[in-house]
């Protein structure tokens, strides 16, 4: 859980591009504060939640609660309203990358706008009434984004970026840059690895638990 706070980290240009003199100094500050805050609550919220309920805990650990516990239902409350913000900053994120891939050089009209958001909003208000096991869609997401964006993102990033310089003879080729490249390709490897078995053992773990 503590994993996913991070996943917003696609939201962070537009974060600098709306922070009053914005400057790599007072992003990093901002960035600082907020990751840190966010990690610092999940991962007290995760420990108080565990230390209570142990091995019995449920994925979603409001459920572990009674329906008549007011502090539980306060905290449904604002979970609600959590995941009712989010939805702008992770829309947002969403439909940058999906013009950036599919309408590259278009011009998005109000139209396709207006379109696109509802798709979204269609489809993952969908899944969340569909998926029970809040906890199956944590592990899963934390599996599979969090093996890419620890492995196999940099590593591509790297790759790529190695290759258009030296091709446009910026940079030189060397023994350390060749083992370098090969690392970052392990890397890649090593992270679907990664993902693919934690996502597995998530698969398991929510629905084959007998098996385990």
């Amino acid at each position: 859980m503590a994993a996913t706070a991070f996943l917003v980290h696609m939201s962070g240009p537009e974060f600098y591009n709306t922070l009053r003199r914005p400057s790599l100094a007072r992003f990093g500050i901002l960035s600082g504060l907020g990751f840190g805050a966010v990690a610092s609550i999940s991962a007290y919220i995760m420990s108080v939640g565990f230390l209570t309920f142990g091995g019995a805990c449920r994925g979603m650990i409001l459920n572990n609660y009674s329906t008549l516990d007011g502090g539980a239902t306060l905290c449904r409350l604002l979970m609600g309203v959590s995941l009712l913000g989010s939805y702008a900053f992770l829309g947002q994120a969403m439909k940058k990358a999906y013009y950036h891939i599919f309408h590259r050089g278009q011009e998005v009209s109000d139209k396709m706008h207006i379109r696109t958001t509802r798709g979204f909003v269609g489809v993952l208000t969908g899944l969340a009434l569909l998926v029970e096991d809040a906890g199956f869609v944590v592990s899963v997401t934390g599996a599979v984004l969090g093996s890419a964006l620890i492995y196999i993102t940099p590593s591509y990033l790297f790759l790529r970026s190695t290759k258009r310089r030296t091709d446009n003879g910026s940079l030189e080729w060397t023994n350390m840059l060749k083992l370098e490249r090969w690392l970052n390709r392990v890397l890649i490897v090593l992270g679907v690895f990664l993902g693919l078995s934690g996502a597995y053992m998530s698969v398991l773990n929510s629905f084959f638990r007998h098996l385990l």
